[in-house]
């Protein structure tokens, strides 16, 4: 469970949001919807007390496992070498890994459809197959809490749907779940909770209320219209940008 009590962030001595308070609880998703520059990685990181509140409070109940936009490896690990990294929490000090934590990063390998790539070197991945390594690598850590910034960003819209459901499974697991994504469909999609980081202020609530043509279109600066398609038996949401 992660819980927000009258939050506020800030970053260069600027006010990025103030006096949020919400809760994701296990099984719960949220979604952190804003523009390039907002603050999102430094609100994501603030719930992971890698930078200090600039008022009220975090609670974790638990370990968070965190993805980043970005993971760059100073080593030459092969990808299931990295993957392995996220046991490290379960291990006694100075301890190894064993085959049981080998055989769990290689089931969350599974998991994103990359094991095949196990013997790889990381760096030689594409930044789409990096991700997915970091995300099996925090799916391997067993947290009770995973952190995503971007998930999708670096991914084709094959991978971003294999993305959004395992998150969906992880939650129905009973992980919470938060991510920032700049694709309001996938928050649609997803999460019950949205958190909408607009120019000027910041709103958090039921992804349905939050989602809508005047939020989406004051939260971007661009006229928005919220959809939905209807596919197989059921409504699949959507978000259709009026371009100038």
């Amino acid at each position: 469970m992660l819980e927000l009590d009258r939050l506020a962030v800030q970053a260069g001595g600027r006010l990025l949001l103030s006096d949020l308070s919400l809760r994701v609880p296990a099984g719960g998703v949220l979604a952190v919807l804003g523009p390039n520059g907002r603050g999102k990685t430094t609100l994501l990181k603030t719930l992971l007390g890698l930078q200090p509140p600039a008022a009220g409070t975090v609670s974790l109940n638990g370990h968070a496992a965190y993805v980043p936009q970005r993971t760059d490896s100073l080593f030459a690990y092969d990808v299931l070498a990295m993957v392995t990294m996220g046991r490290v929490r379960h291990l006694r000090w100075w301890a190894s890994p064993g085959p049981r934590d080998r055989e769990i990063a290689r089931e969350c390998l599974r998991a994103v459809r990359l094991e095949h790539l196990a013997g790889r070197p990381f760096h030689a991945l594409s930044g789409g197959e990096q991700q997915l390594a970091c995300i099996a690598r925090a799916m391997a850590s067993a947290s009770p809490i995973i952190v995503l910034d971007e998930p999708s960003a670096a991914l084709d819209l094959r991978n971003q749907d294999v993305i959004l459901s395992l998150l969906r499974r992880l939650a129905g697991e009973g992980m919470a779940v938060v991510f920032s994504t700049h694709q309001p469909q996938h928050a649609q999609h997803i999460a019950d909770q949205t958190l909408l980081m607009h120019p000027d202020a910041c709103e958090a609530g039921p992804t349905g209320q939050m989602c809508t043509d005047e939020r989406l279109t004051r939260l971007y600066g661009l006229p928005l219209r919220v959809t939905a398609i209807a596919a197989d038996g059921r409504e699949v949401p959507g978000v259709i940008p009026l371009f100038h």
